[in-house]
């Protein structure tokens, strides 16, 4: 009876020789580091004595070496944790951060330290785990309708992630003084004062990655249908918990050590499969190993002297040492579709009547009106008509807070349709972040400036940005995933750069730490005027694209067969997005998500044809931020809250309530 040999997988010698490059540049640094701490004549010496000798001993013994320990297994449980994700899912995009895990993490610790600082008695990582499980528990529970599929997952995910991120950054905001040390830990400090956080990482890692290598044989088989797994006689459900539950707990682990460390988790397995790891015994090994080399190279390069003296996070840096790597990457290997992404942006069902869209429009109205008259007062609630009154304290911020939301509503629906991806949004692709880098270039140039010159600065950055994810999705044909991780890429390079410059101090500081929260008390009357032309320009021209739109949806070929220039009208509705998103995000910054968030809750309510989705759209993104507006200046007054914040807190529940309806 003949055997059955199985083959050895092979392995592209690129992929262990850059890992072993990333080693020894990583080892390269840490010596230079390390001999800062103590001269190496004595390393052995502060090693082998049970009692440090001096202060720098004690620094080496039980601070650096920690560190460095702690970096390694980090980025290692990270990669390990997406890779199980994006295993288990068959979804390229799935890590602990875009399905919601490090923020559950992170809020649950936050919560406990705020409100029940008695939970910590028992240990932060089983609260950081439960917190993690929560949230990844949320995201399947709400997409349980949909069936799973990988396209609302990620739209799930990236929902609760930006909820509970929003809670943290509103809790940090009402209790400082609690919160204060764990918003630095937050952002991925690898400061350690000891061995027992290495050592509980470590255990927990050694497990996860032992089960891992246990079921990797079987894990496998989840790159097939389910049907056929069962067929083979596996059961699919059980075999994803357990890779699911182990990935959770790594994760978790992780941030109950060190905090949210974003981007390695679904860069470096993305990284592995372009440097040629393809069978997943060999991303088993390989993907772990790169990416706490790569973590290790981050810590390392933040500790050098001429790094603000080690004070910048390495979480943030390491965004800003992987995504420039993936993005190149990227532009030369072959997109791993989500299945089931390319659904018509049309619905099988009865499209909803003009009324609902004239519904939306009252709405809407209603609330302008709202928050135009009621308010709270030093002699507290009253429901004002003194003109004067408003002018002077009320109309400019909710005039650009309804602008605002307007121009994102209708760039969200643009986008979406443009590029067939319901994941797409100006915040999402990275729009949003090329007017930061637009306004943050601006504030190098010159510190006094006009709502003009501010507009054109972020018009400018997010034409640039936008061209450029344009023209790196171009090579793939605009495949959902590879637009998604561009534009996250993208997003997090620039949002790496503006933590830097806001880590480095000065006079822009304050201006950028109130403009990331996307603050409306400090609007003046030049820039709500200015937002408000713009949005009104915007609200004209917009038809123009309906009979474009339509076509479009047709597929490229039939577009063009009908006569429509698919390459200059795609350019065109792009440019005009791209110019809307400037606009709005002089107002609330960049990570507002109305562009992603209304756009849905229109479309989820029935509305799909190209010109009253985008009205809808429009209208539902000012009611929007008008609520946010209102609320952050009456919920805990006489002090503000950042309206772009609560829009994310309001806007995401709604969400996700109407995506759990949806059959």
């Amino acid at each position: 009876m003949a055997q059955t040999v199985e083959r050895r997988p092979r392995i592209s010698p690129s992929l262990p020789f850059s890992v072993l490059f990333v080693g020894l540049l990583s080892l390269m640094l840490a010596a230079i580091n390390l001999q800062r701490v103590l001269p190496p004549s004595e390393w052995l010496d502060a090693l082998s004595s049970k009692q440090p000798g001096s202060l720098q001993e004690l620094l080496f013994a039980w601070a650096a070496l920690p560190r460095l320990a702690v970096a390694f297994l980090c980025g290692t449980a990270l990669s390990l944790s997406g890779l199980l994700f994006q295993q288990s899912l068959r979804n390229p995009l799935a890590e602990p951060t875009t399905l919601g895990t490090s923020a559950g993490a992170q809020a649950a610790l936050l919560a406990s330290l705020v409100w029940a600082p008695g939970l910590l008695g028992v240990g932060q990582g089983p609260i950081a785990i439960f917190g993690a499980a929560l949230a990844t528990a949320t995201v399947f529970g709400i997409c349980s309708r949909a069936g799973r599929s990988p396209i609302s997952i990620i739209l799930a995910g990236l929902v609760v992630n930006l909820t509970l991120g929003t809670i943290c950054a509103i809790i940090i905001l009402l209790y400082p003084e609690q919160s204060e040390d764990l918003a630095q830990w937050q952002t991925g400090r690898l400061e350690q004062t000891g061995w027992m956080p290495a050592l509980c990482l470590g255990l927990c890692l050694l497990t996860g990655w032992a089960i891992t290598a246990f079921l990797c044989r079987s894990l496998r088989l989840l790159e097939m249908e389910d049907a056929v797994v069962i067929s083979l006689g596996m059961k699919p459900a059980w075999l994803r918990g357990i890779s699911l539950a182990t990935a959770i707990i790594v994760a978790g682990a992780v941030v109950a050590t060190i905090g949210t460390i974003g981007f390695i988790g679904l860069a470096v397995p993305a990284l592995a499969r372009a440097l040629g790891a393809r069978d997943l015994r060999v991303l088993v090994l390989w993907a772990p190993l790169l990416g706490g080399l790569i973590l290790v190279l981050a810590d390392q390069i933040v500790q050098m002297p001429v790094f603000l003296n080690g004070q910048f996070p390495t979480g943030t840096f390491a965004s800003i040492l992987g995504a420039p790597v993936l993005l190149v990457l990227l532009s030369g290997t072959r997109s791993r579709t989500l299945r089931s992404v390319s659904r018509p942006m049309t619905s099988s069902r009865l499209l909803i009547g003009p009324h609902h869209l004239l519904g939306i429009i009252l709405i809407t109205l209603a609330l302008l009106a709202v928050s135009l008259a009621l308010g709270r007062g030093p002699s507290g609630w009253e429901w004002s008509t003194d003109i004067e009154l408003i002018k002077r304290w009320r109309l400019m911020r909710v005039e650009a807070s309804l602008s605002a939301g307007i121009l994102l509503g209708i760039s969200g629906v643009l986008i979406q349709r443009v590029t067939a991806n319901p994941m797409a949004s100006p915040e999402v692709m990275g729009i949003s972040a090329g007017a930061t880098i637009g306004a943050i270039a601006l504030l190098f140039v010159s510190t006094t400036f006009t709502s003009g010159d501010l507009f054109v600065a972020c018009a400018i950055g997010s034409l640039l940005v936008t061209s450029a994810i344009v023209i790196l999705a171009r090579r793939s044909n605009f495949a959902p995933d590879r637009i998604i991780l561009i534009g996250i890429a993208v997003s997090t390079i620039i949002g790496a750069i503006g933590a830097f410059v806001i880590a480095m101090g000065g006079p822009t500081r304050g201006l950028l730490l109130t403009w990331f929260s996307g603050s409306t008390h400090r609007v003046t009357q030049d820039q709500a005027m200015l937002v408000a032309a713009v949005a009104i320009l915007a609200m004209v021209v917009v038809p123009l694209f309906g009979r474009s739109l339509e076509v479009l949806e047709l597929g490229e070929d039939n577009a063009r067969a009908l006569g429509l220039p698919v390459s200059a009208t795609r350019g065109a509705i792009i440019l005009y997005s791209a110019i809307s998103t400037a606009a709005a995000t002089i107002i609330v910054g960049p990570a507002s998500f109305v562009g992603l968030l209304a756009p849905h809750m229109v479309r989820q309510i029935g509305i799909h044809r190209p010109l009253p989705q985008i009205f809808a759209s429009a209208f539902a993104g000012g009611a929007l931020m008008l609520v946010a507006d209102w609320l952050g200046r009456t919920l805990i007054f006489p002090w503000q809250m950042p309206a772009g914040l609560l829009t994310a807190l309001i806007g995401g529940p709604l969400f996700l309530y109407s995506m759990r309806q949806r059959r």
